[in-house]
Parts: C-alpha cells; sequence; structure tokens
C-alpha cells in the first residue's frame, strides 16, 4: 500500500512538473515575441531617428557650405577690394610724380581718412585723366645736322615719311625714303610743315681750327700768272712747253702723248709764269676740268695742219665754264699757213673772236720745233696778267690745291700742289681732303729741295697721311691732333654717305636684281702710277658699260700691284691691270704659282681697246707683253763710248739684246726703249742668263740710278 501512495504521490509531482514546463514554455514564447516586438518598435524607431539624423546633417552641410561660399566671396571681394585701393594709392603717386595736381580738400580728405577705403573709387574718379583736343597745332622743335634722310626727318617729326615726301614734291625736289637731304632743303621742308628747326654743326672743330689760322688778306701783292696749256691730241702742246723750259718732256711721254698733269714754273725775261700742261686726249676730261679750275689763262693750242678738233672743243668749253681768258696759239705754223682763216672762222662758232675782228681773244703764230713766236706768245701771256691784276697774300698761312698725287714707294704719299695764298714752309701742319700731316719735305718741279713755296708756285709736298684726290684743298693750320680729329671725321662722313647711298633689297627692286643676275660683268683690279691717270682711266671704263655686260671695278688704288691685290683677284676672279706699274716680288710669286691674268699697260689707247674688244665677245688681244728677264741695278760706271753703264745683276728669266726694255724705278715704269750695249765682263754678248752679272746700255737715256730694274720683253702676237 505504501508504495502505490508513493507512486501516485510520484505522478502528482510528474503531472505538475509537466503543467509547469508548458506554462514556462508559453511564457517564455511570450517573452521572446514582446522582446520581438520591442525589437522591431526598436528598430523602427532608430530608422526613423536616422532619416531625421541625415535629413538634418544634410542641412547643416548645405549650410555649412553656403557659410564657406560666404566666407570666400566675403574674401574675394575684400582682396579686390584691397588691390584696388593699393592701384589707387599707387596711382595717387604716380600722379604725384607726373605733377598732376590734385585739389588741397581732396589731399586732406585722402590722407586724413586713409581708414576709410570705400572712398577711394570716389578719389579714382576723380583723378582719371580725360583727352582734351589741343585748340591749336603742337609743334615740335626739332635739332637738323649737317645730313639727314628722309626717314629720320619723318621720325624727328613724328610724321609719315610719305607726307615728308609729297611735301618735298611740292617744293620741286624728287626724293625716296632713302634719299639724304643737305642741312638746307631739310630746313625748308620742316619750316613749311610749321616745325620750329635748329641747326647743329657737327664740324664744329674744323670750324674753329679754320676760324684760327692767320689770314692777311689786307697785304696783298703781285703773284705770277698760272697758265694752262690745252688742246687736241698731237697738236704739240708739250713741244711747245718744252721749247719754253728748254727741256726734252714730250720724248719721255709714253706714245708721245701726256699721260698726267705737269705743272712747270718757267723763269723768263720779262716775268715768272706758272705753266700747266693738261694732256688732250678724251680720256682726260676731268683732268682737263680740273686744270682750268686752278688756272688764271689758259693757252688754246690748235695745230695748223690739222685744225679744230672735238678735244679742242672741249677745252673751249672747260675755259668758258671756268670763266677764264682764252688766248689762241696756232702751232705748226712751219707746216703750213693755209688753214689760218679757217680755224679762226670755226673758232668764232665757239664764241672765240679774234681782236682784228673785234672780239677779245688774241691770236698768236707759233712753232714750237723753229721756236717761231714764243717770246710773242709770252709777252702776250704776262699783258693779259697784268689786266687781271693777279695778287695773293704773301704773310698768311698757306693754302693750295692739289693737282697731282701719286704713291711712292721710298717716301709714301706725294703730292704736288700750287699755291694760292701765303707761303708753305717746311714742318707746317696741314689739312688736304681726307688726309692731314706735318711737312717733312718740299720738292720742285726739279725734284730739288726747297725750304719754301710761295703764290702760284708747284711744289711736290711730302709728310701726308694718305694719298689725297687730285682737286682737293690744301689748308695750313695750328694744331696736328685737331687736324687728325678732322681727317677723322670727314673720312666718318664720307663712309656714312657711301653706306645711305647703297641700295637696299626692296620688294620695288626685287625683278632688277634677278635681271642683273643674268647680267655678265667684267671685273677688274686697277693700279696706276698717278691719281689723275687712274681717274681718267676709271671715267673710260664706266663708260663701256651697257645693259649686257658691266665692267665692275672691284679696287682701284695708286702705287705697285701688292699680295693683298693678287689674293683679291683670286677670290673675285678679276682681270688684274697695271698702268705704267708692276707687282712687287711676293706678287710675282704668287701670280706665277696661280697662273693669274695680269696685263701691264703704258698708254691709255690700249688699254681701253682690250678692255673693248674683251667686251665684245672678242679673242684676247693680239699684242700681250711677256715678261722675258729683270735685271737690278747694282752699279753706274761712265763709258766716253755709250755714256753711262749699268752694272746689272740678272735675277729672273734672260735678257736678250735685241729685245725692248723697261726701266722700273719703285715698280713704276719711269722709262721706255732699247738696249744700246750689252757685255760679260769684256766681251760683247747677245744674252745673258738669271745669276750673272753683266753691264747694259741703254740708249738715249742717262737718268739710271741703283737699285732701278731693267724688265725686258717681248710683244707676243
Amino acid at each position: 500500500m505504501k508504495k502505490k501512495n508513493i507512486c501516485s504521490k510520484n505522478n502528482t509531482s510528474i503531472s505538475l512538473k509537466s503543467v509547469n514546463k508548458e506554462e514556462n514554455k508559453k511564457n517564455i514564447n511570450s517573452f521572446f515575441e514582446k522582446k520581438k516586438e520591442k525589437i522591431l518598435k526598436s528598430n523602427i524607431l532608430n530608422k526613423k531617428n536616422i532619416l531625421r539624423i541625415k535629413k538634418k546633417d544634410s542641412k547643416n552641410l548645405e549650410s555649412k557650405k553656403k557659410r564657406k561660399k560666404e566666407n570666400f566671396n566675403q574674401l574675394t571681394n575684400n582682396y579686390k577690394e584691397n588691390t584696388n585701393i593699393n592701384k589707387n594709392k599707387k596711382n595717387i603717386k604716380n600722379n604725384k610724380k607726373k605733377k598732376i595736381f590734385i585739389s588741397k580738400n581732396s589731399e586732406k580728405r585722402f590722407f586724413s581718412n586713409k581708414k576709410r577705403i570705400s572712398k577711394t573709387k570716389i578719389y579714382n574718379s576723380k583723378l582719371q585723366q580725360k583727352f582734351v583736343k589741343p585748340s591749336k597745332i603742337l609743334n615740335k622743335k626739332i635739332i637738323i645736322g649737317d645730313f639727314i634722310s628722309v626717314v629720320n626727318l619723318s621720325k624727328k617729326m613724328a610724321i609719315k615719311s610719305s607726307k615728308v615726301i609729297k611735301n618735298l614734291l611740292n617744293l620741286g625736289i624728287s626724293a625716296t625714303s632713302e634719299k639724304i637731304l643737305d642741312q638746307d632743303t631739310a630746313q625748308l621742308v620742316s619750316e613749311d610743315m610749321g616745325y620750329q628747326v635748329f641747326l647743329h654743326q657737327e664740324n664744329m672743330l674744323e670750324v674753329s681750327l679754320m676760324k684760327n689760322r692767320n689770314l692777311n688778306i689786307s697785304k696783298k701783292k703781285k703773284r705770277p700768272p698760272i697758265v694752262t696749256i690745252m688742246g687736241h691730241v698731237d697738236h704739240g702742246k708739250t713741244s711747245l712747253l718744252d721749247y719754253i723750259r728748254s727741256s726734252k718732256i714730250a720724248s719721255k711721254e709714253k706714245g708721245g702723248i701726256t699721260q698726267h698733269i705737269g705743272a712747270y714754273h718757267v723763269n723768263t725775261k720779262k716775268g715768272t709764269i706758272t705753266f700747266l700742261d693738261t694732256p688732250g686726249h678724251s680720256a682726260f676730261t676731268a683732268m682737263r676740268a680740273r686744270g682750268t679750275n686752278v688756272t688764271d689763262i689758259v693757252v688754246l693750242v690748235a695745230a695748223a695742219d690739222d685744225g679744230v678738233m672735238p678735244q679742242t672743243i672741249e677745252a673751249i668749253q672747260h675755259a668758258q665754264n671756268a670763266k677764264v681768258p682764252i688766248i689762241v696759239a696756232i702751232n705748226k705754223i712751219d707746216k703750213t699757213k693755209n688753214n689760218l682763216e679757217i680755224i679762226k672762222k670755226e673758232l668764232i662758232k665757239y664764241s672765240i673772236i679774234p681782236e682784228e675782228f673785234g672780239g677779245e681773244n688774241i691770236f698768236v703764230l707759233v712753232s714750237a720745233k723753229t721756236g717761231f713766236g714764243i717770246d710773242n706768245l709770252l709777252s702776250n701771256i704776262l699783258l693779259q696778267a697784268e689786266i687781271l691784276e693777279l695778287k695773293s697774300s704773301y704773310t698768311s698761312m698757306a693754302e693750295g690745291i692739289v693737282i697731282e698725287s701719286y704713291l711712292d714707294k721710298q717716301c709714301g704719299p706725294v703730292a704736288t700742289i700750287i699755291i694760292s695764298e701765303g707761303i708753305l714752309h717746311i714742318n707746317d701742319i696741314v689739312i688736304c681732303g681726307l688726309e692731314y700731316g706735318k711737312i717733312k719735305l718740299l720738292k720742285n718741279e726739279y725734284d730739288k729741295d726747297v725750304l719754301s713755296a710761295s703764290p702760284s708756285i708747284p711744289i711736290k709736298v711730302f709728310g701726308l697721311s694718305g694719298v689725297p684726290n687730285t682737286g682737293d684743298l690744301f689748308t695750313v693750320v695750328n694744331n696736328e691732333k685737331k687736324a687728325r680729329a678732322v681727317s677723322i671725321y670727314r673720312r666718318k662722313k664720307l663712309r656714312e654717305l657711301k653706306f645711305s647711298n647703297q641700295k637696299k633689297t626692296t620688294i620695288d627692286h626685287l625683278f632688277d636684281n634677278i635681271n642683273i643676275k643674268n647680267q655678265s660683268s667684267i671685273n677688274i683690279i686697277l693700279k696706276t702710277d698717278f691719281q689723275g691717270s687712274l681717274e681718267a682711266i676709271l671715267d673710260s671704263l664706266k663708260l663701256l658699260s651697257d645693259k649686257s655686260i658691266k665692267i665692275n671695278i672691284i679696287m682701284s688704288g695708286v702705287g705697285a700691284i701688292t699680295q693683298t691685290d693678287v689674293s683679291l683677284s683670286m677670290t673675285t676672279t678679276s682681270i688684274l691691270i697695271g698702268f705704267n706699274i708692276r707687282a712687287d716680288f711676293s706678287a710675282r710669286k704668287i701670280i706665277e704659282l696661280e697662273n693669274l691674268d695680269i696685263r701691264y699697260y703704258s698708254i691709255i689707247h690700249d688699254l681701253i681697246n682690250d678692255i673693248k674688244n674683251i667686251k665684245l665677245g672678242l679673242l684676247t688681244p693680239k699684242n700681250k707683253n711677256k715678261i722675258i728677264g729683270l735685271a737690278e741695278v747694282r752699279n753706274i760706271f761712265k763709258s766716253p763710248k755709250f755714256g753711262l753703264i749699268a752694272g746689272c745683276m740678272v735675277i729672273e728669266g734672260i735678257i736678250k739684246k735685241n729685245n725692248p726694255i723697261r726701266i722700273l724705278r719703285n715698280n713704276i715704269v719711269i722709262y721706255e726703249g732699247e738696249l744700246e750695249s750689252l757685255r760679260h765682263f769684256k766681251e760683247d754678248v747677245l744674252e745673258v742668263r738669271r745669276g750673272m752679272e753683266c753691264g747694259i746700255g741703254i740708249k738715249n737715256y742717262n737718268d739710271i740710278k741703283i737699285s732701278d730694274i731693267i724688265e725686258l720683253f717681248q710683244i707676243i702676237k
């Protein structure tokens, strides 16, 4: 029984336990469900809160961005205002420097209220400059030198060059933008356009130097007349002068014609006369013109057997242009007298009227061969000089004109001048064209040293810095330094003018330049013995140039052909021409090595004719001189049979007895002739070779000197 009770108790407990378990389960489930609901509710709330927070955050971000933008804009505005303030301050300072006056009240306000920056805009508006059109035309002041181009003048006037050219055309002056105007023309144009002109003299040093010269113009004395003998080729001008001087100059002239101006001082029984012997060849027109500019009286020589010729007419024109009295000397009267009336009638056409026909020209019949009428001619010259009342100052500083110049290898530049005023002394400081110097030596026409030279006397001057041009003024000054400065200034000005006159490559000249390239040309390097001969040859060669063939003078000068001349001819492929001169030793070596084309001439006709033949496309000139040998004079002996004998050493080639010779002194030809004798020791020989000694006698020539070169040549046909 007891066991059953126990079991019942257990069963009840078990049943109770199961009931409790179910209740617990339910309670747990309900608890979890409640928790889930709570969690769900909380999640929903959280989501809502998150959305709200996000919305709030986005709003905050946008507001922050707006604030940042506003702050940035404020900063930029502040920066701009500050920069404007600084600019305004700078403008105010600049305006102060430029003397732009601000009213006193505004200045006080500005400087008292520095903190009030906003008011600067008001000041800026007040400080702004406004263009006001001037009521009157304001013209600048212009400073003009000795020379000025049209372009530079237009720049100075601040206008276009076309306006200046138009004004020049209105004044009757045709010009381009590159044209150089002189001071007077530039002043006329600029004043016509309403500008104030101030003239500036660049050569003030030269002006002051010339003012300080001693000129006693009041004390003047009678001076000898300067007479120029002019006329046609081979009419006997030099022969007439030879008879007067009792010399034999005509026999020494190459080809029997005068190649340069000769000045001679002649003392006659009736007075002193200075003669100028000018060449009669047509190539020497410029030289004859220069002769008449120096001269007081012209003696016009006309041959009785030839009459009035082209150069005779040219001589008349030169004399009439110079307004010089003309005395007509009818020469070769010993040959014929039949043409006298014909010559007089022909000369009347050119206003040369004899005294017997009521004119003013004296006619004199002369013979240079017999001496007939020479005294009558001299008396007429001196009579004409008395009528002219020729006077000069003998106490002032000397002045003169260069009538000839050349380069001597030993003595340097030599100028033959005729004194017009004053007396020239040794050690005088001179300006002569582009050159200057101190006179070291004076020689007369007979090569004798003299201490001074008076008016109308021709004299050779040594000591110049370079070879002057013929026709240059020769003036004595006080200061050597200033003379050198004036010489440098003149050279500089000449160089500037040369460069300014050169054509610039423009579109207008483009096709001209293309056409020029197709044009053939002959390049020439020319060296002569005298400046006058150089000018004459250059003038003749210029006339030979035409559209088809142009003759280019690459270089020209006075003196021997040097190494630089030869090297220049190699680079420019030009012909070397020597007129009465030769190449020196170093130049000859290069010529032989390179086989260059070099031509020597002693007569101007031959030179011009050869260039004509080359130009016309003919063969090379028929006659060409080939140098066979050279002998140097080492000593001189006197022989009763042959006169002077030159003891020589053969330095090149062969010396042959039968070939013609030339004598060179300082590479300049001084004589052309023949050998009279050729000896080796005491034996007469036909030829002497290089390195051997020999004795040479020259026919009709006794002026040989030591160190002269005897050149033997052969004419190749």
